[in-house]
């Protein structure tokens, strides 16, 4: 038997013969199964890898799906915390919008807080308020402004020649040179005390009005009224035209002004104004405008504070309770 093992490759160049001993078979076919377990061994480990990848790759794409999420959720509540913020800059805005309205209306009214210190806003919005309310019914209670509206003063108050008589007399009003039919407006509300016709005499065709507070103004050569005795009138409402009856040299409206009965001087009630507030307490010096402020602003004070003063609810009414005596009631 032989020793050996003759082994032939074939190729293009021819076939070789190897002779292998028999004992070196074993080492061969041993070499061989190592090989195999090798190359086994390896497949497995590339088939855990390439299951490992799967998993990996599923993995990350759940991963991806999540911070695909996140970013959307993230990305919603970046949207609403820019609405948020943008609302908060808006009312921000708008507050301060609002302070300095009301800093504005606090330097025109000539307002200060006590001592220096920064009042609430509330207080300042009720004080404001207040004070404004204040000038409003002042300028809605006593005469300002011009009874026919751009109209030139063609007389003062004061001692003058008189334009029929030719003696010096002292003039208690105004005059204005108004056309005949020119419309008269009540200078402040108002009810009319007195209608006196009279086409030849003195004062003419003559209407007074009765102001709050003591005041009253008085119209003299009027050609024609438009209210009747009693009847009441807000500023601005036509009360008449003007005319040249009674003692006139020509077309005018003579206007005064009285306080208690007395004559005060038209002219600073005529360019009294919001923008020019003191100055008619400055120039008028018989009214003792203190305690007549003071009167006004306690009015409106309680109006304001009544604004704030919730509504009483009425008691319900059961049948029970309908049916009890009054002295039950009590008990």
């Amino acid at each position: 038997m032989s020793e050996s093992i003759c082994i032939s490759v074939s190729d293009s160049r021819g076939t070789s013969h190897y002779l292998i001993n028999r004992f070196k078979k074993r080492y061969f076919a041993l070499a061989c199964v190592i090989v195999l377990s090798m190359i086994a061994s390896a497949s497995y480990s590339v088939y855990s890898l390439y299951q490992q990848t799967i998993e990996s790759d599923q993995q990350l794409n759940e991963l991806n799906v999540q911070t695909e999420q996140l970013t959307a959720s993230l990305s919603e509540e970046s949207a609403a915390n820019q609405a948020l913020n943008q609302e908060l800059a808006d009312k921000k805005a708008a507050l301060a919008l609002l302070t300095q309205r009301i800093d504005d209306v606090e330097t025109i009214l000539g307002l200060q807080s006590n001592d220096g210190e920064e009042l609430p806003l509330e207080q300042r919005v009720d004080s404001a308020a207040i004070s404004s309310a204040v000038r409003g019914t002042l300028f809605r209670l006593l005469p300002n402004g011009s009874p026919t509206p751009g109209i030139r003063m063609s007389s003062q108050y004061g001692v003058r020649i008189h334009p029929v008589t030719g003696r010096r007399k002292y003039h208690r009003g105004l005059d204005f040179a108004a056309n005949i039919g020119t419309p008269i407006y009540a200078p402040a509300d108002a009810v009319i005390e007195v209608i006196r016709p009279s086409k030849k005499k003195g004062s003419g065709n003559f209407l007074k009005l009765n102001h709050s507070m003591g005041f009253a103004t008085t119209y003299s050569h009027m050609k024609k009224f438009n209210v009747k005795r009693g009847q009441f009138v807000r500023k601005g409402d036509l009360i008449g035209w003007s005319g040249n009856t009674g003692l006139s040299t020509g077309p005018h409206l003579h206007y005064e002004i009285r306080f208690l009965g007395r004559a005060l001087n038209p002219r600073p009630f005529v360019e009294w104004t919001p923008d020019n507030f003191d100055s008619l307490f400055e120039k008028e010096k018989t009214v003792q405008w203190t305690s007549l402020l003071e009167m006004v602003n306690n009015v409106v004070s309680m109006q304001v504070q009544l604004t704030h003063v919730p509504e009483p609810q009425m008691p319900i009414k059961t049948a029970s309770n309908q049916s009890l005596s009054p002295e039950q009631r009590k008990l």
